[in-house]
């Protein structure tokens, strides 16, 4: 009866490490295709690659048909968004052009309203376009890049101001968030931080449990608290004397919901304004 105990407790150890290396083995396909559109979810891969058993490969082969039809839909639908713009702008110019011929106040009057046209047009397409790669597979931006080409341009814009950027705190940043997208917010919150500061603009990041906050501040005189909300509202500006509309922080908290993303400003330890752009990681 012992040497029948021990033989049928060796046989079922036998069976449970054999069970257990089954069941790894059968699952190994699986991990590699999670791990797979894990790097596709990061933007490091654009499909599903390697070698995969007889069973598997009809899922991968779908899944990555599915993968080339998402970016053919994509690819349309931008191109579509741009021939809209392009059909629209076109007209405008011609207007714009005939009114600036015309020195009264009728003419001053299609000016302004054609150029809110205009404005309008841009903010609806960069909504559509944003709400279009919501999540998005393999929307990847990395922000330093972003940040430097901006930097590059508002140089040329406030030459007489001689600003110091400093972009130290960035790192190796990424956010889900397509980089035209990206490049509207931070352009916009880098040009208002231009607009009031003193000598310096400070771009920094953080992240944290999956996202990524974007800090930028400036040196200037910073906004009221209780201003804060008011200057949040579509349309709103606290100094009337510096050129824009009052759409830029509006536009920049709207873009940021499509992507599931919040814009919220405070105090900045530099004195000016501190607006943090909160991103879903990448």
């Amino acid at each position: 009866a012992r040497h029948m105990a021990l033989s049928l407790s060796l046989l079922g150890l036998g069976l449970l490490v054999a069970v257990v290396l089954q069941v790894r083995i059968a699952l190994k396909p699986i991990d590699a295709i999670s791990k797979g559109i894990s790097d596709i979810h990061q933007g490091t891969a654009d499909n599903l690659e390697g070698e995969f058993p007889n069973d598997v490969q009809p899922l991968v082969t779908e899944l990555n048909n599915l993968l080339e039809h998402n970016s053919v839909l994509l690819r349309r639908a931008r191109n579509q968004l741009g021939d809209l713009a392009h059909s629209i702008k076109n007209p405008l110019t011609v207007i714009n052009n005939e009114a600036r011929g015309m020195e009264s106040n009728k003419g001053r009057l299609v000016l302004k309203q054609t150029a809110d046209i205009a404005e309008r047009v841009d903010h609806h397409l960069s909504r559509a376009r944003a709400f279009g790669t919501t999540n998005v597979l393999g929307s990847r931006s990395k922000v330093t890049q972003v940040a430097e080409d901006l930097v590059f341009a508002l140089k040329r814009i406030y030459k007489d101001r001689d600003l110091d950027f400093d972009l130290s705190g960035l790192g190796a940043c990424a956010v889900r968030c397509e980089s035209q997208d990206l490049e509207e917010m931070l352009g916009n919150l880098m040009d208002n931080a231009c607009k009031w500061a003193r000598k310096r603009v400070i771009v920094h990041c953080k992240g944290q449990g999956g996202r990524c906050n974007l800090y930028v501040e400036d040196d200037g005189p910073g906004i009221p608290e209780d201003s804060i909300e008011r200057v949040m509202q579509r349309g709103q500006r606290l100094d009337e004397s510096r050129e824009g509309h009052g759409l830029g922080l509006s536009i920049i908290q709207e873009v940021a919901e499509l992507y599931s993303g919040k814009l919220t400003l405070g105090e900045s330890g530099y004195g000016g304004l501190n607006a943090r752009l909160d991103l879903p990681g990448a």
